[in-house]
């Protein structure tokens, strides 16, 4: 018996550290409340209108009742992140298993790590300002996207579930269309070339991707909350015993795109663009490491390989419009790397040959000199991880520490 223990969790080790240290996060680490910004998404339902955020509220009515209680949306936020940390783990260790050769098994294991230690693990979700965020469920949709793709051989049934959680997902929050649906596109974009661009591969792939930006075009566009604001905030109250933040409402109800990059994005670009470029230049091994992979895979691949790579890398794209007009930029560049980091994973656990053999690269170097990579894991454990809106600590400590070197030394 404890020989077969002993085996089995040899097998399934990476899934049960991930999952240990995740759930073990969660426990010690987590917020104390839900962040009051996104309280209202736990009470606010589809009686309230149709729109995008409204699933989540929906939910926890069925469960509730009409009445829903801080301690019942709390107890909803924490069981929901255990979830994801277990789905986490299993795609983790799926993909870990999966991966052939020992170099490239040394290489996921490597990125797993480096990814858990960084600013955008999934421990960034249960942050003060992230606690209750709707990206736990936008995250979660995405990697059941992943366990679709590699439980489902029925290539209908697999589409026909894409477009479900895809929708489901904008559903949750509209914000899905610019932040996690760049790996729905990278998924079925693998999906096309590994069936050689059969001809209804590629319109199930076109139909799934229409179906879900019409929605997102509807949410953004055609819905809305059938009250007025002191109607909407009257009725919120009367069903929760949720401190209910009045500024959240008015912002996603009645503001406009024009109101938005005005009233939250002009004033704070300053900020932005300082911090944001010093963020970039703090984190070059996150990136850098991503783009040496895909770099790596392109010079290596053949032509219609080239194409498909430069396809993927273009998904990225999506992300410019939140960067532009909305200002939760902690929150956006936590999404772009875990999408980096799944895109990856996902390419390798389905066996492709030039992400395989850049991974291969990578993990004959970690056997040959791994004190490099540990120094980097160790760099990256350093920063905080991201808030909604603010940058990790250590950016603005990193700034004003230079700041007065630089006046001590010209002023000496």
């Amino acid at each position: 018996m404890i020989e077969k223990i002993r085996a089995w969790s040899n097998k399934y080790s990476v899934e049960l550290m991930a999952a240990v240290f995740l759930l073990y996060s969660v426990y010690i680490n987590r917020a104390d409340n839900i962040y009051s910004y996104v309280k209202p998404w736990y009470v606010i339902d589809y009686s309230y209108g149709f729109g995008s955020r409204l699933l989540i509220g929906s939910i926890l009515h069925l469960f509730c009742g009409e009445v829903v209680t801080d301690a019942a949306a709390y107890g909803f936020v924490v069981a929901s992140l255990c979830l994801l940390c277990v789905a986490f783990a299993l795609f983790a260790g799926y993909i870990y298993r999966g991966g052939g050769n020992q170099e490239v098994k040394k290489a996921v294991l490597f990125l797993i790590v480096f990814y858990l230690v960084s600013p955008a693990s999934p421990e960034y979700l249960w942050t003060v300002e992230n606690m209750g965020r709707l990206d736990t469920y936008l995250y979660l949709v995405t990697l059941l996207i992943a366990f679709v793709y590699f439980g489902i051989k029925n290539m209908y049934i697999r589409y026909l579930l894409f477009m479900i959680l895809g929708v489901s997902a904008v559903f949750i929050h509209q914000v899905y269309f610019f932040l996690f649906f760049p790996f729905l596109l990278v998924v079925m974009l693998q999906d096309i070339w590994k069936s050689e661009c059969n001809r209804r591969n590629m319109i199930c792939a076109a139909v799934t991707a229409l179906i879900i930006s019409g929605v997102f075009l509807y949410m953004q566009l055609g819905s809305g909350i059938y009250y007025d604001y002191e109607t909407l905030m009257v009725k919120l109250n009367e069903h929760s015993d949720l401190p209910i933040d009045g500024a959240p409402m008015k912002a996603e109800y009645f503001w406009t795109l024009k109101d938005h990059f005005y009233k939250n994005m002009v004033p704070e670009i300053p900020h932005h663009l300082k911090y944001g470029f010093m963020l970039v230049c703090m984190l070059v091994p996150v990136w850098g490491g991503y783009l040496w992979i895909w770099i790596h895979a392109i010079n290596r691949s053949y032509k219609r390989q080239k194409t498909k790579y430069i396809l993927m890398l273009c998904t990225n794209l999506a992300y410019l419009p939140v960067f532009v007009l909305m200002n939760d930029w902690g929150r956006w560049f936590a999404a772009l790397f875990i999408v980096g980091f799944l895109d990856i994973m996902l390419l390798a656990g389905d066996g492709d040959d030039d992400i395989c053999h850049a991974l291969k690269t990578l993990g004959a170097a970690i056997i040959k000199n791994p004190i490099p990579f540990i120094l980097v894991i160790l760099y990256m454990s350093t920063f905080e991880k991201f808030e909604g809106l603010n940058f990790p600590e250590q950016v603005t400590d990193f700034y004003y520490t230079t700041y007065n070197i630089k006046e001590w030394l010209l002023h000496r």
